[in-house]
């Protein structure tokens, strides 16, 4: 005899099923399909948070992407620990575009500049396009990253004309080691309002062995100079201008006697001194073979 507490325990079971086989079809019969990635989980505070979002037109038809009421066609849910984040002021907006059928589109997209993600935390994200036909969004699987931020082992502040008759604002670069998820530390670069909240920018440098502590400064123009090791005996000069742009890098390797190093003159011009200039994309040379002792020197010729 079956009981009212199992009847209500098989219903429930039922549902449950019921509940997946329509998720299942859903998915199965999904006309646009919304993948989003980011290139890693762990990020340092105020980093660049790019995402791919690719989106799939299988709706048999052309679509003309277009969001409800003029707004955006593309948008994402943003919870840290849990709590559903409100976009900023700024940005968001993506504009109507074809997607023929069949097709499919990338957007790169900075979660950073949309959303407020630089608290240390939590964070799980997915990507929604809106589907008009049927007034409804398709969204991507949730990604969860986590934030964190590193204390600065240098930092210097410089001053930025505001020009004639108007006092100068002052910035401060600062250098950070971060790991995240990788066996291998980064070096981080920051630029800030050295009074107030602000920050410019913070971005990878690139790889970082702390072997030798990195060389940092400041040249007349208020551009930033950076000396460290990236693997070993191998080194980068990296310059970042005073706005935050990075301006590229040079490569040094070390030498028998001296090691690449950065010296500034009364002009407040840097140079690099000791080391060779070293090129990464170069293949190795080939070292040459040692001839056996059955094989004649060049030149000799045998009877």
């Amino acid at each position: 005899m079956v009981t009212t507490s199992q009847t209500r325990h098989l219903s429930l079971i039922i549902a449950s099923i019921s509940m997946a086989v329509i998720s299942v079809t859903h998915k199965a019969d999904a006309q646009l399909i919304v993948e989003m990635k980011l290139p890693k989980t762990h990020y340092l505070s105020y980093e660049p948070m790019i995402a791919n979002v690719t989106v799939y037109n299988r709706a048999g038809n052309d679509l003309i992407l277009g969001g409800p009421k003029g707004k955006g066609w593309m948008t994402f849910d943003v919870y840290r620990d849990g709590q559903l984040l409100s976009p900023r002021s700024i940005g968001g907006k993506f504009e109507t575009m074809l997607l023929k059928s069949g097709r499919s589109i990338t957007k790169k997209i900075d979660i950073n500049k949309l959303y407020p993600v630089s608290d240390y935390g939590s964070y799980t994200i997915n990507a929604s396009v809106y589907f008009p036909p049927q007034r409804t969004y398709f969204s991507s699987k949730k990604i969860r990253i986590n934030v964190a931020d590193a204390r600065a082992f240098w930092k210097q502040s410089f001053g930025v004309s505001q020009g004639r008759d108007k006092l100068a604002s002052f910035r401060q670069f600062s250098l950070h080691e971060h790991r995240g998820n990788s066996s291998n530390s980064a070096l981080y670069v920051r630029l800030r309002e050295t009074k107030g909240a602000k920050v410019y920018c913070t971005f990878s440098l690139g790889r970082f062995i702390n072997v030798r502590k990195p060389q940092a400064t400041i040249d007349s123009q208020s551009r930033l100079h950076v000396m460290h090791m990236i693997s070993p005996r191998i080194y980068s000069h990296a310059k970042v201008s005073s706005e935050g742009t990075f301006l590229g890098n040079e490569y040094y390797r070390e030498t028998a006697d001296t090691r690449p190093s950065l010296v500034i003159d009364s002009a407040g011009t840097v140079k690099v001194v000791g080391g060779i200039a070293y090129d990464p994309n170069k293949p190795p040379e080939q070292k040459e073979r040692p001839r056996s002792a059955s094989e004649l020197p060049p030149g000799l010729i045998t009877d």
